[in-house]
């Protein structure tokens, strides 16, 4: 099996476009979402939908729930708050629907999907050191823990015997390949894929990552897309113009 792994796609078409277009030469056989198909960006219902299209298994993000009030609106910052309240006008009562009903966590083979921490998944607290991934991994019953939020392409390879952290790799640039060990009784393996529509890592393409269980690697990939259609889509819809300007640097 080959599974595409997404990450906070933020409403940006543009770059979702580009990765799948790339993925679609790679003979994917189940797409997996980690939450934030929608916010900051201005075309979250084109997101939803290709993701819908292709059978996508998704969970809930932070954007998802504070969109449908389950988180609320003061619980984000003042850029992500207006983002928010503009994307719930732009959904139609059947796309809040299906973010209703979105769980926070899923199940999809090998891999356990959850947009934070797996630990308590409702608080979506970022998870940006090992001690908090090892937590994580533990609760974790399936080989991967596949995890978002922080934007952040990353990959943490843990012993589970000797509590042991086997490798961390973290990359701005394209990886060509991590192996790993198929023995979820011995290894788990954390997978952040990095963020498709709004990358804060330095590198302003897009990132995803692929999952190939018959080759037993993991590919993390960036991909080049419109940064400036992506850019005026946000200015057209009046969003703030810290939102357009970030996707040209990564931040």
């Amino acid at each position: 099996m080959r599974y595409a792994v997404l990450a906070d796609i933020h409403g940006n078409a543009q770059a979702l476009d580009a990765v799948l277009q790339r993925l679609a030469a790679q003979r994917i056989d189940r797409y997996l979402c980690l939450g934030d198909v929608i916010g900051y960006g201005a075309q979250p219902l084109a997101c939803l939908e290709r993701l819908q299209a292709l059978q996508a298994v998704m969970v809930a993000g932070n954007h998802e729930q504070g969109c449908i009030g389950r988180l609320p609106l003061s619980w984000f910052n003042d850029l992500a708050r207006a983002a928010l309240e503009w994307t719930r006008g732009e959904l139609g009562i059947t796309e809040l629907d299906v973010l209703r009903r979105l769980p926070l966590t899923a199940t999809e083979g090998p891999c356990t999907l959850v947009h934070a921490s797996l630990q308590h998944p409702e608080q979506f607290t970022y998870v940006v050191d090992v001690a908090h991934i090892v937590e994580s991994l533990s609760a974790c019953r399936t080989l991967f823990c596949l995890s978002g939020h922080t934007h952040q392409p990353c990959v943490v390879e843990y012993e589970r015997a000797a509590r042991h952290i086997g490798r961390v790799l973290t990359a701005a640039h394209e990886m060509a390949g991590v192996p790993f060990v198929d023995d979820a009784a011995a290894m788990r393996y954390w997978l952040n894929p990095g963020s498709v529509g709004q990358p804060r890592d330095g590198d302003a393409r897009a990132s995803a990552a692929i999952i190939d269980t018959d080759a037993r690697m993991i590919h993390l990939q960036r991909v080049p897309y419109d940064v400036a259609a992506a850019q005026a889509a946000i200015r057209q819809a009046g969003l703030p113009e810290f939102l357009a300007a970030r996707l040209a640097v990564g931040r």
